[in-house]
């Protein structure tokens, strides 16, 4: 499980409900937060464009200090230089993750992998659509729809053998309704990556269900663990009685 915080100007986006923090919009409580509950890694979404993200190497250090694995999105997953790539990097961010970029600008994120390696990157598929109608790709934040096929971005993102494929129907953003097992199915047969389903988290039953209907290899969580509805401990908990009874 991998929960996500959205950041703007340093702090949440907006105030967690998780009890006992002293600064509901402080980012670096909330992370401490999930990583005292269990969680392992921690997707980190900014939404400031590269131009306003000076304090962004300093958090990284703090968040670094929690022991989570730091995935980190910039802009909507517009890569950068590789230099300012690399500045996150050395900060603490373990992954950046690309998702606009593979769109507008795919000969960047090939030179990227070559320089980075695969493992430092994290592909990234927002879309929009169904099974039947066909998955496609958003960009800049699910401002724009394009034309290209989600499908067959994922198959591209696992010819550059990235670390991992999030998955994400935004159309079941926030609705707590489940994650779309039919594109994370497609993701990851074609891509071969590990992929992280993303997109509509509301109980227990509907991560088991990704996990193993799915083909998921990780599930990521925000508003049902950062309103404090559920914690990262408490899904963790009905996750693992969910799968002992199934292997059971």
């Amino acid at each position: 499980m991998i929960p996500c915080i959205d950041v703007r100007d340093g702090v949440a986006t907006e105030p967690s409900g998780i009890p006992g923090l002293a600064d509901p919009l402080d980012v670096v409580g909330i992370a401490g937060s999930y990583a005292h509950d269990g969680a392992s890694q921690l997707f980190l979404d900014v939404v400031d464009p590269w131009t306003a993200v000076g304090y962004l190497p300093g958090l990284l250090r703090k968040l670094h200090k929690t022991g989570l694995e730091l995935i980190v999105s910039v802009q909507h997953g517009v890569l950068p230089s590789p230099a300012k790539c690399a500045e996150l990097l050395s900060a603490g961010a373990d992954a950046l993750s690309i998702s606009t970029s593979m769109v507008e600008e795919p000969d960047r994120v090939a030179e990227a992998v070559r320089l980075l390696g695969g493992r430092r990157l994290v592909g990234v598929v927002n879309c929009s659509g169904d099974r039947q109608r066909g998955w496609r790709v958003c960009i800049h934040g699910g401002a724009t729809l394009t034309t290209a096929d989600a499908v067959a971005l994922s198959e591209r993102f696992g010819e550059l053998r990235v670390r991992a494929l999030l998955a994400n129907n935004v159309d079941r953003e926030g609705t707590g309704i489940g994650y779309d097992l039919d594109l994370t199915r497609a993701a990851a047969r074609v891509s071969r990556l590990p992929v992280i389903a993303s997109g509509g988290a509301g109980s227990a039953a509907q991560l088991v269900d990704a996990l193993r209907s799915g083909d998921a290899t990780y599930v990521l969580v925000n508003k049902v663990v950062h309103s404090g509805r559920e914690t990262v401990g408490s899904l963790s908990e009905s996750l693992y009685q969910h799968l002992h009874a199934e292997a059971d």
